[in-house]
């Protein structure tokens, strides 16, 4: 019965510990506003974008005001968004895949999703820096806006 009552309060101390972390915490680095990006990014692109083979990555913005980021790559190891952090008009969008994951050769478009952070002005331009990728910028975030890295040659 002692063992029962201890399984039982394991999960509820655990998650009591959880709660006294602070939600700011970022590991001593410093940087701006956060975004939260989708937990479950989607296969494709998204409405009214054409298909590039022209570009690994490239920003697109919704018809609700959201940020879509686009990655071609791997199916089963897509690159996606990992984190967003805002200072100024830059954000700076942490994309990889899942490091030692085996990844298929084919070559298809990822879409991850988040919502501007409040700090960035939709209305004046916005650099965005995707990781390895590099930096696209558009001049707004209205819908529709598209910005494309380009591959070096």
């Amino acid at each position: 019965m002692r063992t029962l009552i201890r399984l039982a309060v394991l999960p509820i101390l655990a998650l009591a510990l959880t709660a006294c972390g602070d939600p700011d915490d970022n590991g001593g680095a410093s940087a701006g506003p956060m975004s939260e990006a989708t937990f479950e990014p989607s296969r494709g692109l998204p409405e009214g974008v054409e298909k590039t083979l022209d570009s690994p990555a490239g920003v697109v913005v919704g018809t609700d005001g959201q940020i879509h980021v686009v990655t071609y790559g791997s199916s089963s190891n897509p690159a996606v968004v990992r984190q967003v952090r805002a200072e100024g008009q830059t954000v700076t969008v942490q994309v990889s895949a899942v490091e030692g994951r085996a990844a298929t050769m084919d070559y298809v478009p990822t879409t991850s999703t988040f919502i501007l952070p409040d700090s960035v002005d939709p209305k004046q331009p916005i650099t965005f820096e995707l990781s390895d990728f590099g930096p696209v910028e558009i001049a707004a975030a209205e819908p529709g806006a598209e910005a494309w890295v380009e591959r070096p040659e």
